[in-house]
C-alpha cells in the first residue's frame, strides 16, 4: 500500500467519523442518484403470465410523467428517478394509505401533533446576579448551621 493511498484512506476515515459529515455526504450521493434519468419500466408478470399491478402502475406513471414533462417544460427528456418515485407514490396513494402519508409528509403537509408540548427547563438561578447568588448561598449556609445546632440541642436533651 502506497503512502498516498494510506494517507487518503486515513483522511476519509477521519472525515466519515463525524456523523454530521456522513449524513451530508450520503445526502449528496442520494441527490445525485435521484437526479439521473429513470430507467424505463420493465414488464413484470405473475405466475400465469399476466402483467402485475405494480408493473402496470410503473408504466402508467412513467408514460404520464414523460408526457407531462414534454407539455409543461417543452423539453423531450426522460423523467428522473426522483420524479418517478414521487409519481408512482402519488398514483399508489389513491389506494394505499402509507403512500398517501408519504406524499403528504414529503410535500410538507404533515399535521402538527398538538398533544406533544415542548417542555422547557427553567433555571431560576440563571437570571440571578452574582451578588444575589452569593447572598442565597450565605443564607443557606446559615440555615444549615441553625439546623445543625438544633440537632445538637435535641441530642443533649435526649441524653439528659
Amino acid at each position: 500500500m502506497s503512502n498516498e493511498f494510506s494517507r487518503r484512506n486515513k483522511e476519509t476515515q477521519n472525515l466519515f467519523a463525524d456523523p454530521k459529515f456522513q449524513r451530508q455526504a450520503w445526502q449528496a450521493v442520494g441527490r445525485a442518484i435521484l437526479q439521473n434519468p429513470a430507467s424505463k419500466p420493465v414488464t413484470q408478470s405473475d405466475k400465469d403470465g399476466n402483467e402485475t399491478y405494480g408493473s402496470m402502475m410503473e408504466k402508467y406513471s412513467f408514460n404520464k410523467l414523460a408526457r407531462d414533462i414534454k407539455e409543461i417544460e417543452k423539453v423531450d427528456r426522460e423523467p428522473t428517478e426522483l420524479e418517478m418515485i414521487m409519481q408512482c407514490q402519488i398514483v399508489k396513494a389513491r389506494h394505499d394509505t402509507s403512500a398517501a402519508v408519504f406524499v403528504r409528509d414529503t410535500l410538507g403537509a404533515k399535521p402538527v401533533d398538538e398533544s406533544k408540548v415542548q417542555a422547557q427547563v427553567s433555571n431560576p438561578y440563571e437570571e440571578m446576579t452574582d451578588e444575589e447568588l452569593e447572598m442565597l448561598a450565605k443564607y443557606r449556609e446559615e440555615q444549615a448551621k441553625k439546623e445543625s445546632n438544633n440537632d445538637n440541642v435535641r441530642q443533649d436533651n435526649a441524653e439528659s
